[in-house]
C-alpha cells in the first residue's frame, strides 16, 4: 500500500526546488532505496546522490547519499526522527531533513553531520525560512515549497495524515479491497532492512505478529507500539537457531 495523498503532494513538492538546485555531478533520486551495507536497505521519500551512485543500471543507490529526506507519516514519524536518523548518522549521511505534517502545524527538520554526529541546523516551520549551502544552496521556506498542499489540507490542522489500519470483518464474511489492502504485507506502508532485520511500516497488531512468525519462523518478532498505533513492526534474530 502507498502513501497519503498527501505525503505524496508533499514529496512532489520537494522535487522541483531540489532538482534546480542540483549542482553538476549530482543528482536527486525519488522513492529510492539506499544500500549502506549488505544487511543495511533503506528507502528515502527523496535522495541526493553522486551520479556514480545511481546511474539507472542499478536500482538501489550505492553508499551513502549527499542528502536523505523523509516526509514523515504517523507510522513513520518515531523512527524517522530516531532510530533511522541515527542509522543515516551512523553510516556519514551528511545532510538529513525531515518533514512532519503530523501534528497541528508543518515542521522541518534540518540536520548535519558534524563532529560524527547530526547538528540540528534549523526546524522551521509556515513562515519562516532557513538557508542551506550544502548539498547546494537553496532557500528552505515550507510556506513558498508547499504552498500548494494548504488547498488540500485547508491548512496543517488536525489529522492530515491517512492511517492505515488492521480492521478485518468477521471470519464468515467476504474479504472487501479496502480491507485486503489495509493487511500485512500488503498493508505495509514501506519496507526496510537494517542490520538485517526486515522493518515493516504501518499499523499492527496481535494477529499481525501471528503471521509474521509463521513467516519468519524461529526469530523474534518485535511489535515497536502498542497493538493498532501506527508505527513499526520488525522481525529480529531468534535467540536460538531455526530448526
Amino acid at each position: 500500500m502507498g502513501h497519503s495523498l498527501l505525503h505524496q503532494v508533499l514529496v512532489s513538492d520537494l522535487v522541483v526546488p531540489v532538482a534546480l538546485a542540483e549542482v553538476p555531478g549530482s543528482r536527486a533520486v525519488t522513492g529510492g532505496g539506499v544500500r549502506l551495507a549488505d544487511d543495511t536497505w533503506l528507502r528515502a521519500d527523496l535522495l541526493v546522490c553522486r551520479d556514480g551512485q545511481a546511474d539507472g543500471a542499478r536500482p538501489d543507490v550505492e553508499g551513502p547519499p549527499l542528502l536523505a529526506v523523509e516526509v514523515v507519516s504517523p507510522a513513520s514519524r518515531d523512527r524517522d526522527l530516531g532510530a533511522k536518523k541515527d542509522m543515516y548518522e551512523r553510516f556519514g549521511v551528511p545532510h538529513y531533513w525531515v518533514v512532519d505534517p503530523t501534528g497541528a502545524e508543518l515542521w522541518m527538520h534540518v540536520y548535519e553531520l558534524a563532529d560524527g554526529g547530526y547538528a540540528e541546523q534549523a526546524k522551521i516551520t509556515v513562515g519562516e525560512a532557513h538557508r542551506v549551502t550544502a548539498p547546494f544552496p537553496l532557500e528552505l521556506a515550507p510556506e513558498a515549497i508547499f504552498d500548494r498542499t494548504s488547498r488540500w489540507t485547508s491548512g496543517w490542522k488536525g489529522n492530515t495524515m491517512e492511517r492505515t489500519g488492521p480492521d478485518l470483518p468477521s471470519c464468515e464474511e467476504p474479504i472487501l479491497i479496502d480491507s485486503f489492502g489495509h493487511r500485512w504485507p500488503t498493508g505495509a506502508e514501506k519496507v526496510e532492512l537494517e542490520d538485517g532485520c526486515p522493518i515493516f511500516y504501518g499499523e499492527w497488531d496481535e494477529r499481525d505478529v501471528t503471521i509474521a512468525e509463521r513467516t519468519y519462523p524461529g526469530r523474534v518478532v518485535r511489535l515497536d507500539q502498542p497493538a493498532g498505533e501506527p508505527g513499526t513492526i520488525t522481525i529480529l534474530p531468534g535467540p536460538e537457531p531455526a530448526a
